[in-house]
């Protein structure tokens, strides 16, 4: 059985994290609870002041209205009332001889007819009947389903606009298509008696512009106010919604940064116990290696030539890997803390030829080719020389590692005169290239996607990188391998 609509809405909003909510054939999506503080804000506040605004509009519009009305009949009355006390006398009322004392009522329709808006005057006795009319026609006559009329009979003064369409305004239906009718008890002081009812139309055009204005004023200020309350709030809410979208990314770059230091704290503890272990022994078997291979020439004589050449051979084998141990020992060393950069006015193509040339022999063991792309305007950046250095090593041996034999690592320099001054070196490899989804992981600590990579090499570059004010980014080449950018800021004076 499913349940009706309203009961999958309610459903819903109870559970907003569920899935679409169908309705017959339709789907009805609710995104807002997903939505951002603001925007949800914006939503609930809307509505809400939007509803207020109404209500109020409503109430206060219904109060002006009710206002003018009851002022109309209450001034209405005291001018009829005044009228009827300057032109007619309590036994007016009372005669049967109706003709004796007509003049008396035509001279006071005359006079109340210069009451603006005036359309029809009647006037009833005490049970209800016509005693007089401007319509000759009507009197004589009782209207006894004239509620108005009854209530006035008790002594009540009443107004009303309705249309001319009661039996009592049969002959008065083309004056106007509405008309306020406004009953007024007439008393005499001395005795107090009820005497009968005056029944005035006056016509709506004065009232209904009263009304329209009054309602446009109140419609105006209601919209008034709760835009300006809606702009005030969403503002306020804006800049706490910012202020808590960056005290968060101010946590989380905090929990980063002490994971970080954590993490460096261990890598520090590890490198040093690791060199302090081994440190000692590698020297001595790099001493020994070296020794032996020195005695190797006295050897040659002894055992020949070829045999002489292999142990020889072997040692430097022995040298090469221990030399390499204690690199990968001070990158941990240097990853793990870094000197402090010293900076100087620096040429920035001169360090990467010196550097591409020192790489020479990895570029020719590779079968790598390697290209330069500088741009001679370059202007002097402060840098440390030494930082630099590592780092572009690191980058462009990282660079030379990812590209197959007969490729070629590109390395160019540029000069950006856009949100700043600097330096943009960019390193470019042919290679497979690095997937999308670990271009954001390749500078993390000991990541790595190579079998013997240390995973440091990147890692250890960035923070030299950074240290000396740079920024390093990863992109895909033009050739679909990977490219690296490091911008510099330079040292070009205006």
């Amino acid at each position: 059985m499913i349940d009706p609509p309203h009961m999958q809405v309610l459903a819903y909003l109870q559970n907003p994290g569920a899935a679409p909510m169908k309705i017959g054939k339709a789907t009805i999506l609710f995104p807002l609870s997903r939505a951002s503080l603001t925007a949800r804000f914006a939503v609930h506040s809307f509505l809400c002041i939007g509803i207020m605004t109404t209500a109020l509009w409503f109430i206060v519009s219904n109060y002006l209205i009710s206002s003018l009305l009851d002022r109309e009949w209450k001034t209405t009355a005291q001018l009829v009332r005044a009228d009827v006390k300057e032109y007619l006398t309590a036994e007016d009322f009372k005669t049967e001889d109706r003709k004796s004392v007509g003049y008396k009522f035509d001279a006071l329709l005359r006079h109340v007819r210069r009451m603006p808006d005036i359309i029809r005057f009647k006037v009833y006795n005490t049970k209800g009947v016509v005693i007089w009319s401007d319509d000759k026609r009507l009197v004589g006559q009782s209207f006894a389903d004239n509620e108005k009329l009854k209530e006035a009979l008790t002594g009540k003064t009443v107004a009303d606009i309705s249309s001319l369409e009661k039996t009592e305004n049969v002959y008065e239906q083309g004056a106007a298509e509405e008309a306020v009718e406004v009953y007024v008890p007439i008393y005499w002081d001395e005795p107090r008696e009820l005497l009968g009812v005056f029944e005035t139309y006056k016509r709506t055009d004065s009232i209904r512009r009263e009304i329209r204005d009054a309602r446009m004023v109140v419609l105006l200020g209601a919209l008034g106010g709760g835009l300006l309350l809606y702009v005030s709030l969403f503002a306020i809410v804006r800049q706490a919604a910012r202020k808590i979208s960056e005290q968060q990314e101010n946590l989380v770059k905090m929990q980063s940064e002490l994971i970080a230091s954590q993490r460096m704290a261990a890598v520090g503890e590890m490198a040093a116990a690791v060199a302090h272990g081994i440190g000692n022994p590698l020297s001595s078997i790099r001493a020994a290696a070296q020794v032996a291979n020195l005695d190797c020439s006295d050897c040659a004589q002894q055992h020949g030539q070829t045999e002489t050449s292999r142990t020889r051979d072997a040692l430097e084998k022995i040298i090469e890997q221990v030399d390499r141990v204690q690199r990968r020992m001070q990158g941990l060393l240097n990853f793990a803390k870094p000197l402090e950069p010293r900076p100087s006015p620096v040429e920035v193509n001169v360090v990467l030829k010196d550097v591409v040339e020192t790489l020479r022999p990895r570029f020719e063991a590779a079968q790598v080719n390697s290209r330069l792309e500088l741009d001679a305007t370059l202007p002097k950046s402060r840098l440390d020389p030494n930082h630099l250095e590592q780092a572009l090593m690191g980058l462009i041996t990282n660079a030379i590692e990812a590209t197959p034999k007969s490729g070629t690592v590109t390395v160019r320099t540029k000069y950006y005169n856009s949100n700043g001054r600097g330096v943009t070196i960019s390193i470019e490899d042919t290679g497979e290239g690095i997937p999308a989804e670990n271009r954001e992981r390749v500078f993390e600590p000991f990541f790595t996607t190579k079998p013997h990579g240390s995973g440091i090499g990147l890692a250890l570059a960035k923070k030299f990188v950074e240290r000396n004010g740079g920024t390093i980014s990863i992109s895909s080449g033009s050739n679909g391998g990977t490219r690296i950018d490091v911008n510099f800021p330079s040292a070009r004076s205006n």
